[in-house]
């Protein structure tokens, strides 16, 4: 069926029906018959609030789904009381009979902010709501306002300025959301590589690393539907973020390395292993030229010698690095960044469990984490049975000292214990120490930053031979 254009006297129509269905304080409620089982209908109540929400209906009619919803409440209450059933049924019907009313309401509004609507839809598919949560609640409140005082029809200039700018406002949060999603993680590596003074010991490499940074958020924004080469993007600037941050460390912890171009130096080692061998070959053929050149031939076959011993060492530990680095990735891809943070730290790897939970106060491990041990004690597998694992500790700066070691040292212990409960018969070389406040990974004057500070981290540190 072909709809017909919204005339004036159409939107006339429209605004007056939705104003008279909107601002309607009664509504025509038909109750159940008593042979209706409460519990049947409070759970199809709450099925259908549940849908209509998901079709939007709570911002498109916002009183009349708030009073279906209060209704919902109310019926709940009196049913769990116990009061008489007849009671509890009508509230039921109540409530339906406001959310019917919401979804006309709604139903009349759709078509005219339609735009809006497609702009909020994009901004949760970019996880907007859950990135931005404030900001996100922020803009439905502006939207149920609008939908409030005209019923979502545009008749004002006042309103048509604030439907455009809720539609831009939705999708300046997607654009938001999308960024954070796809550069997030590297942003905070950078960051975290910074402040480890990545901009004394890796300047270079942070550098690179940044404008890597800086080009892909351009590039999200001027072409935010590109999504095959924004992963492309994503993925190279993630490489880049993990590089400076691993450079950083080498350059600034490693006694003989101690300097950004020998960190990148030592990556580069096997192409400039190859040069050295190829020069060596074209000494030793100018050396076989004359006879009086054996003395020189001889020198230079043992320096030549001690050559290819260094280049053979230097090998050896590349493949080592390579195998570590290759083990460390597949410990990273075992965790998602809710449950924990991945770090090397020189040849040990660091596990910070995020996403492990104690009840306050107490050193019990809740079941819930059985999964997230049971990551970890694949990690220390993989890394082989003989590696050194040292589980710390950590806890905020609420409560006394004694307090805060005694208790992130038994959270510790439950740790270790779990992984040597569940390794089947395997011993694992593992110690522990409880640290309480003296490492504290950011402020202790926030709930946020108390949350992060109270962790435990996991270090692995194998034997040379598992590399």
């Amino acid at each position: 069926m072909n709809k017909k254009p919204l005339t004036l006297k159409n939107l006339a129509l429209c605004t007056f029906l939705v104003g008279t269905i909107s601002c309607s304080s009664k509504v025509i409620v038909q109750d159940f018959p008593s042979t209706a089982a409460p519990a049947n209908e409070i759970s199809n109540l709450e099925r259908d609030l549940q849908s209509a929400k998901d079709k939007q209906v709570d911002i498109l009619s916002p009183n009349d789904f708030q009073k279906a919803q209060a209704n919902l409440e109310e019926a709940k209450s009196k049913f769990l009381n116990g009061e008489d059933p007849k009671k509890t049924l009508h509230s039921i019907a109540s409530g339906k009979a406001y959310l019917n009313n919401a979804n006309t309401v709604a139903e009349l509004s759709r078509e005219n902010v339609a735009d809006i609507i497609t702009a909020r839809e994009m901004a949760k598919k970019a996880e907007a709501d859950r990135y931005f949560s404030r900001d996100f609640k922020k803009i439905d409140a502006k939207l149920s306002e609008l939908t409030k005082k005209s019923g979502g029809i545009k008749v004002t200039q006042k309103e048509l300025e604030s439907h455009s700018i809720i539609k831009s406002e939705y999708k300046d949060l997607e654009l938001r959301a999308i960024i954070e999603k796809t550069v997030g993680e590297s942003r905070d590596v950078i960051s975290k590589a910074k402040l480890e003074k990545a901009d004394k010991y890796a300047p270079r490499t942070l550098a690179i690393a940044e404008k890597q940074l800086a080009d892909t958020i351009d590039f999200i924004k001027l072409n935010p539907e590109e999504s095959a080469e924004i992963k492309v993007r994503a993925m190279n600037t993630k490489a880049a973020a993990y590089r400076v941050y691993n450079i950083n460390f080498r350059a600034k912890n490693t006694a003989k390395i101690s300097t950004e171009e020998m960190a990148i130096a030592l990556e580069d080692a096997q192409e400039k292993s190859k040069f050295n061998e190829t020069k060596a070959d074209i000494i030793e053929e100018e050396l076989k030229t004359t006879q009086s050149a054996l003395d020189r031939e001889k020198e230079a076959q043992n320096e030549l010698a001690m050559t290819k011993e260094q280049l053979t060492a230097q090998n050896e530990k590349l493949v080592e690095e390579k195998k570590y680095n290759d083990k460390f990735e597949e410990a990273r891809k075992n965790f998602t960044s809710n449950e924990a943070e991945i770090f090397r730290q020189g040849d040990a790897l660091l596990i910070r469990l995020k996403g492990i939970e104690f009840p306050s106060s107490k050193a019990t491990i809740n079941s819930s984490n059985y999964s997230l041990l049971s990551k970890v004690e694949k990690v220390v597998k993989d890394f082989g049975v003989d590696s050194k694992i040292t589980i710390e500790g950590h806890s905020d700066s609420i409560g006394g000292k004694t307090i805060n070691n005694r208790l992130s040292a038994q959270r510790a212990k439950a740790v270790k214990d779990y992984l040597e409960a569940n390794g089947g018969g395997i011993e694992y070389k593992i110690e522990t120490i409880g640290l309480g406040d003296q490492k504290p990974l950011t402020t202790n004057k926030t709930a946020e930053g108390r949350a992060k500070n109270r962790r435990v981290d996991i270090i692995i540190t194998p034997e040379s031979t598992n590399l």
